[in-house]
């Protein structure tokens, strides 16, 4: 099975922790896990907040970058799923980050791991397709 990996569940590969992460990645061990361009955005929008904060560990981080390009799938994004991204956005959902990833596993026949319970909410309670990993 095809999982596409939300960006809270890449940062840890960073020498980010977040709770509740390890749990669900111990269980998608065993999957083809993929990621997404702009979880990558969002995982250095996140350090470059911690390196001002003087808590970032470059050696840690360039590390964790590699394995995320080295062991995982990237995910690839076409006009479609730009534009789904952008109806659901426009639906209500106001992270469009999160409008993209979601909209990168509909379009892929993926499944996708994520943390984030306000857009499982979200999906559910406008019909939309429920394609998180459970």
């Amino acid at each position: 099975m095809k999982i596409l990996l939300d960006t809270s569940l890449l940062l840890p590969t960073i020498g980010i922790e977040v709770e509740r992460a390890d749990k669900l990645l111990e269980k998608l061990k065993d999957y083809e896990l993929y990621y997404s361009d702009f979880s990558i955005l969002e995982c250095l929008w996140v350090v470059n907040s911690l390196k001002r904060k003087g808590k970032f560990d470059r050696d840690v981080f360039e590390t964790g970058m590699r394995s995320i390009f080295e062991c995982y799938t990237r995910a690839e994004i076409n006009a479609e799923i730009v534009l789904k991204a952008f109806e659901i956005y426009e639906i209500g959902h106001k992270d469009i980050i999160d409008c993209l990833l979601y909209s990168i596993a509909l379009h892929n026949n993926m499944k996708f791991a994520s943390l984030d319970n306000e857009l499982k909410e979200f999906i559910k309670n406008n019909n939309l397709k429920y394609v998180f990993f459970e």
